[in-house]
């Protein structure tokens, strides 16, 4: 942390005891003077009263200022169903101007899912198609081993992000036997993330979204590592066994390992 942003939070701490002590020290001589009544002249009352009021204003404005700073650093704001995090998430992506970091984390496309999600991602694809070369969607696909209910939606995502210059797609397609992960997230011009689960076979979403560089930061380095661990295109069948060949202790001799094109 820079040292201009060090003095702020210790000067504004500094205030708050003072305009606290200076409050406490207003409602005691007030008490004191009411019941022992050494204030011989009215007119010290006057002052008195609105020097409390200036530093009672004063110590609202410190708390306000102080519950603002932590309000506005890391918003948090849940979502509760499909309706409301596909809603707000499609919200912030159509006020976007620069970039969107998506992940695809569903065993199911979006039309076999619910009507927020079909409406998020056909919104999403008309949002890439607008300003060309002056914004972006990149969107990883993840699934299982063997996904074929997806994989004509899929196929379609590939091509549009071969036809739509603002859309690149790239498909991560998980090994035999690992169960898919069910995040999925969105990093929206590097500042806010909208990061959800899918809570039933629907594809019902809830989860969340926070505002913050650093935060946000983080998840374009997780998006960053899964682009480049996805594959460009999408396998259109599972990748089939390698055939199997005897072993030398069988008595057949040295097999002939397969070449592997380059």
């Amino acid at each position: 942390m820079s040292n201009d942003r060090i003095p702020q939070p210790r000067m504004e701490e500094l205030e708050a005891r003072l305009i606290t002590l200076a409050l406490v020290v207003a409602l005691a001589v007030s008490i004191a003077d009411n019941i022992f009544n050494f204030i011989d002249s009215a007119n010290w009352a006057t002052p008195l009263i609105f020097l409390t009021m200036l530093i009672f204003l004063r110590w609202l404005d410190v708390t306000r200022r102080r519950v603002m700073s932590i309000a506005t650093g890391a918003p948090l704001r849940v979502y509760d169903s499909s309706s409301a995090f596909y809603g707000e998430a499609l919200h912030a992506i159509q006020r976007s101007s620069k970039s969107v970091y998506a992940v695809f984390s569903h065993a199911k496309a979006p039309r076999q899912q619910t009507d927020e999600s079909r409406r998020y991602y056909t919104a999403t694809i008309r949002w890439a198609r607008k300003m060309p070369g002056k914004r972006h969607l990149h969107r990883v696909i993840r699934l299982p081993h063997h996904s074929p209910d997806i994989q004509t939606w899929v196929d379609e995502q590939v091509d549009l992000g071969e036809k739509i210059e603002n859309y690149h797609v790239r498909v991560l397609r998980y090994p035999p036997g690992m169960e898919l992960e069910g995040e999925n997230f969105a990093v929206i011009d590097s500042s806010v993330v909208f990061l959800g689960f899918a809570v039933d076979d629907r594809g019902e979403m809830h989860g969340f979204s926070i505002r913050d560089a650093g935060v946000a930061a983080a998840f374009e380095h997780h998006f960053r590592e899964l682009w480049r661990l996805a594959n460009s295109t999408p396998l259109v069948q599972p990748p089939q066994p390698r055939p199997s060949f005897p072993h030398p202790s069988d008595g057949v001799g040295d097999p002939q390992r397969p070449t592997r094109s380059a």
